[in-house]
């Protein structure tokens, strides 16, 4: 990895790299930024895809192999790494000194962790003891480097409310009149809360974790779905914002092109970058390109997600008491 790279977002004084998305081939959400004061990487992980991402076993494991290294690479250039949360495709176990060494590590905060991740937590944290310059709890804090500021929002649900993943941090990167903020796992976001601080930022480049439809018919409902996309049409609709990201969890389904065509005809309503960190590079992305190269994996027909549908899935699921009729109005305003 060269920060002579494509870069996407902001003014030549702040440059955002995507080192490692599910959009490339692997689950990760890695990105570097990099102001005149500081570089940042966050979340510097990555796992293979599993089998119904559509790509032989052969190919997924080089990209793992391929990424991983651009991680511990964008380590390396790094002054400071940010931990979300403690998921594999979100942090590098120990490879050498030059990974955590001499940085400053900002981590969530060990506290209130689901069994296994705090587990996990504890592993990783005893593994690197001695070798970051200074380790700090990040949650709900904000940094100065020189000009840059870093800035963390407390803990935001792993997707729904009581999610059992737990919570992650989001992070915020600012230098002059540009913010990025970096979202980690929200999973749509199908929260208002999560997406209330989202659109809080301001910020000109949001990248966001988008909704798991790979998961439909088991941890995913089809109204969450239409919750997210309702999100993603009210953070599109930021006066500030000039790019989205919608990638990482999202971009596992090669059906995601017809799930999210709300949120895509939005985005070129309001003249908005809008797209997977691939397609924002001038990509397939490789989930779709897999399927197109080799065929589909486990789903064989699927329809695209229109407006009316979307609105009967809402009001089927507000007639249950699964949502409150408040998401009919917001679809109503954010979507149309």
């Amino acid at each position: 990895m060269k920060l002579t790279d494509p870069v996407i977002g902001g003014p030549p004084k702040v440059q955002v790299k995507y080192v490692a998305f599910d959009s490339f081939g692997v689950k990760s959400m890695c990105t570097l930024v990099k102001t005149p004061d500081i570089t940042i990487t966050i979340d510097p992980g990555a796992s293979a895809e599993s089998a119904s991402f559509a790509l032989p076993e052969p190919q997924r494991e080089e990209l793992l192999k391929e990424h991983l290294e651009a991680c511990h690479e964008a380590c390396v250039s790094s002054q400071a790494i940010v931990v979300s949360h403690y998921h594999l495709d979100h942090f590098l176990a120990l490879r050498d000194f030059a990974t955590y060494g001499d940085k400053v590590l900002f981590a969530k905060s060990c506290e209130d962790l689901p069994p296994k991740q705090a587990a996990r937590a504890k592993r990783f944290h005893k593994s690197i003891d001695g070798l970051p310059e200074e380790t700090i709890w990040a949650d709900g804090r904000k940094f100065k480097f020189k000009r840059t500021e870093i800035a963390f929002s407390s803990p935001v649900w792993h997707g729904t409310h009581d999610a059992k993943p737990g919570a992650v941090i989001m992070t915020e990167i600012k230098r002059g009149k540009h913010k990025v903020l970096i979202t980690s796992d929200v999973s749509g976001p199908t929260e208002k809360q999560t997406t209330d601080l989202i659109c809080a930022s301001k910020a000109q480049t949001v990248i966001l974790d988008g909704y798991p439809t790979y998961q439909l018919g088991q941890f995913a409902t089809d109204y969450n779905l239409v919750r997210s996309i309702v999100n993603i049409c009210r953070i599109l609709s930021m006066k500030e914002l000039k790019i989205l990201v919608v990638d990482h969890h999202m971009a596992r389904d090669y059906r995601y092109p017809a799930f999210f065509r709300l949120a895509y005809e939005k985005a070129g309503k309001l003249r908005k970058e809008c797209g997977t960190a691939a397609e924002l590079l001038g990509r397939t992305s490789a989930v779709v390109q897999g399927y197109q190269d080799y065929g589909p994996t486990k789903w064989l027909h699927w329809a695209p997600m229109e407006k009316d549908p979307a609105r009967e899935v809402l009001e089927r699921a507000v007639s249950q008491g699964k949502v409150k009729p408040l998401w009919l109005k917001a679809f109503d305003r954010w979507v149309v």
